[in-house]
């Protein structure tokens, strides 16, 4: 059974609060399997402050879904004050996202890509991605 929330434990994860967040258009998605330990990818925008400190709830918050295959994904890149750093490559249409953290751990939970819950992170990565063209 899928947990209901497969990002919940993320912000957790991090073990501090996010200072810093880089929006990213990732750059070759069909080898994601080969990424190292961080998602390639432009810097589309940097957020701070409150946005970036509320972006890890929104990740926490995207439900289950089911994996589907076409993975062109928006990235985000997570620093905490602390110098913690986790990567999410999201792709909304197929709903797979490899997240990878500390020392190349890679986690893979599906997530419902077109839930009311994911609409805000996804208009956030289409605001960066439009004022960066």
């Amino acid at each position: 059974m899928r947990p209901p929330t497969p990002f919940a434990p993320v912000p957790d994860r991090l073990g501090e609060p996010v200072a810093l967040v880089e929006a990213l258009r990732v750059g070759d998605p069909l080898g994601h399997a080969s990424w190292p330990r961080t998602v390639p990818g432009e810097e589309l925008g940097l957020w701070d402050g409150d946005v970036a400190a509320e972006l890890p709830g929104l990740v926490a918050a995207l439900p289950a879904g089911e994996r589907m295959r076409c993975f062109a994904p928006h990235g985000l890149r997570l620093h905490t004050a602390g110098g913690g750093v986790r990567d999410i490559a999201f792709c909304f249409r197929c709903h797979a996202p490899p997240v990878l953290g500390p020392g190349g751990v890679r986690e893979s939970p599906a997530f419902d890509g077109e839930s009311a819950p994911a609409r805000e992170p996804l208009r956030r990565l289409r605001a960066a991605e439009a004022r960066s063209a």
